[in-house]
């Protein structure tokens, strides 16, 4: 199924005017985050594989998918001796991530899909082709979603377009910059309208919600004390300020 990136904010619901101020804001935290936690570093894995980490990560802590991509180049020594091992051994050497089960049969085939549609198990031609090309031919891949998607093509490919996590999803909706009942998969193409078609603005607006959302906007007791967002946040504004007005 064709994956349509689109550019122009009135495809994705918002009047021109909304769009304009939830840009301008999208760029403020954007800003204030990458003050505040520094520019991160860009990845440097090639496009397979980032391809093969970001499936390791689903619902995974980083620490275990680090482990568990490093146990299967030392197992198998490449990512073809991956896709031709059989499958139990596989999902041994990942037990320690999430559902080993279901990673291990769905990594080795689209490793598979990617040996016969192109002759080798090798993705840097996705470099080289358009975003909306390249992010058409991930998405035919079995198990490839929206998130894994774009974490190759922004990781690998510094093409802008966004990944959104959990972390990057929380944020979002307690910042105002999408509805509080869009869905993780349907916040990737509404938070994109709201950013450049710069890789680099888009890579440190994910890496600055995703490291607000791992150590001060957490899941069940944000530490908005310590937050540089207050003021841009509608959470904080409609939800934590309330609660602490003493009444009159």
């Amino acid at each position: 199924m064709k994956r349509k990136i689109q550019r122009n904010p009135a495809d994705y619901g918002y009047p021109t005017d909304d769009i304009a101020a939830l840009s301008q804001k999208a760029l403020e935290v954007t800003h204030r985050l990458t003050e505040f936690y520094g520019v991160a570093p860009w990845p440097t894995k090639d496009p397979m594989s980032m391809l093969v980490d970001i499936i390791l990560s689903h619902r995974t802590r980083d620490e275990q998918t680090a482990a568990a991509y490093d146990n299967l180049l030392k197992q198998f020594g490449s990512w073809e001796a991956v896709r031709d091992a059989p499958t139990e051994q596989v999902e041994a050497v990942i037990s320690n991530v999430n559902w080993p089960e279901q990673k291990a049969p769905r990594l080795q085939a689209i490793m598979r899909r990617i040996t016969e549609e192109k002759g080798s198990l090798n993705l840097d031609f996705l470099r080289d082709m358009p975003l909306e090309a390249a992010s058409n031919w991930l998405g035919q891949l079995e198990g490839v979603g929206p998130k894994t998607n774009a974490c190759v093509l922004l990781f690998s490919c510094r093409k802008p377009t966004l990944p959104v996590d959990v972390h990057v999803h929380r944020v979002s909706i307690r910042l105002g910059l999408i509805g509080k009942k869009v869905s993780a998969e349907a916040a990737h193409t509404l938070l994109q309208a709201l950013l450049p078609q710069d890789a680099q603005v888009i890579y440190n607006f994910h890496k600055g919600l995703l490291r607000h959302g791992q150590r001060i906007c957490v899941y069940e007791r944000p530490r908005c004390k310590k937050c540089v967002l207050t003021d841009l946040c509608n959470y904080y504004q409609q939800v934590v300020l309330p609660t602490n007005v003493s009444p009159s």
